[in-house]
């Protein structure tokens, strides 16, 4: 029985010395050292970093509630009012030049909608690429959306609104992809687009009793004795489908068998200059300025002309811009019988701006098609010594045309017209 015990103890022994050897003497290889990696600094763009931290289609601060808004771009004394369309505060423009925007995110190729709701006068638009995409002007004697419609070419546009001939505020921006159901501003007159229409007189293709000239058969025998509003008259009036606003522009249309003057046989619906607030003249030799924008949305069939903008004078007329979808083109018609293409590119309904200065005898015009970037200019000496400015629809046709034109088979029908879409006139005079 010992030695069992003996030997069972000497078993235990030996196992307990094995286990109890030293750590040391064991070798353990080294874990593996780290490999320390330098981090790369991130790539910085050139453009500003806030344009690459952009959400698409974000407006920060879109209310404009925030204090002397921090995050939009100002140019001079934008201030907060509390006379908002909804929240606490507004933005308030009072001066020429005041103007507010902001840079936003959006795809490219599409259309978009962006509205603001403005008082006063307010000129709301759109910059990409630091020119102008798009912009629509109006004056609101209360609250009211105003729209506009764009289509992108590149990732960043900036929005934005400024002063426009009177004290106006601006609120609750918005952007969204375009559904093409938006709806005309109603109960909107041409002096709520152009308030300076009380500057002009308009002349109608139509008498004081509706008359036109669809049922004369010969142009001897036609109506020239047209309506003429002028002067205060004018305020919240219109005469559709020739004289109305709609969309923040002002249509003039002048039907080819429309009432026209005694002194042509082409129908208009144009805009004539009150020269010191009556039918007189400015001196060429002093200075004068126009500068409209507008578009050409329609023209008659068998000729498709029609005039934009002109200088009248007592017998001649020194200036006359005119488009039509022939050899012409884009054209202006100078000094009464010179005619010179401007070589811009231009289609139906593209916006253009046109901008005339007058003085020391001479004539300056310049051309700009907003929607594709192209222009013109030229200076001329006047072949009249005092004029005035016409702006609207002077349509180069009529239902008469065979008969006063010998080079044409045929004249227009019934329904054949001219329409001219105004945005704004800006006019300066010296009388």
């Amino acid at each position: 029985m010992k030695s069992t015990i003996h030997f069972f103890s000497f078993i235990c022994l030996f196992l307990l010395f094995n286990c109890a050897v030293d750590d040391s003497e064991l070798e353990i290889p080294p874990l593996p050292e780290k490999e320390e990696t330098e981090t790369p600094e991130p790539e910085v763009e050139d453009e500003d970093t806030t344009v690459i931290d952009l959400e698409l289609l974000q407006i920060i601060d879109q209310g404009l509630e925030m204090q002397d808004f921090p995050d939009w771009e100002k140019v001079g004394t934008i201030s907060n009012t509390e006379e908002s369309n909804g929240g606490n505060n507004a933005a308030k423009v009072s001066s020429e030049g005041d103007q507010l925007s902001q840079r936003i995110k959006v795809n490219t190729n599409v259309t978009y909608e962006v509205s603001a709701y403005v008082k006063g006068g307010i000129n709301l638009f759109v910059n990409q690429d630091n020119s102008l995409l798009e912009d629509t002007t109006v004056v609101f004697d209360d609250y009211e959306e105003l729209k506009l419609v764009f289509t992108s070419t590149e990732e960043y546009i900036t929005i934005g609104a400024k002063f426009y001939e009177q004290e106006g505020r601006i609120d609750d921006f918005s952007i969204a992809i375009y559904s093409g159901d938006s709806s005309p501003i109603v109960d909107q007159k041409p002096t709520d687009v152009i308030p300076s229409l009380v500057d002009w007189k308009v002349t109608l293709p139509v008498d004081e009793d509706g008359n036109d000239n669809s049922a004369i058969d010969h142009v001897d025998n036609r109506y020239n004795d047209p309506l003429e509003i002028n002067d205060d008259d004018l305020i919240g009036y219109e005469y559709r489908p020739y004289f109305f606003a709609e969309n923040n522009e002002v249509i003039f249309r002048g039907h080819c068998a429309g009432t026209t003057t005694k002194g042509s046989k082409y129908p208009r619906s144009e805009l004539r200059q009150r020269v010191g607030g009556g039918n007189n003249y400015w001196s060429v030799h002093d200075e004068q300025y126009l500068k409209t924008k507008l578009r050409v949305t329609h023209l008659p069939v068998v000729k498709p002309e029609v005039s934009m903008v002109q200088i009248h004078g007592p017998e001649d007329e020194p200036l006359r811009v005119q488009y039509s979808t022939g050899s012409n083109g884009l054209h202006i018609i100078w000094n009464e019988d010179n005619r010179e293409q401007t070589e811009i590119d231009y289609e139906l309904g593209e916006v253009l701006e046109i901008e005339v200065i007058v003085n020391h005898g001479d004539i300056t015009c310049k051309i700009k098609n907003l929607d594709n970037g192209q222009s013109y200019e030229k200076t001329w000496t006047s072949i009249d010594q005092t004029g005035y400015f016409k702006v609207g629809c002077y349509t180069q046709s009529s239902i008469f045309l065979s008969q006063f034109k010998s080079e044409y088979d045929e004249s227009e029908p019934l329904d054949a017209y001219a329409e001219v879409a105004v945005q704004s006139i800006e006019l300066k005079e010296t009388y």
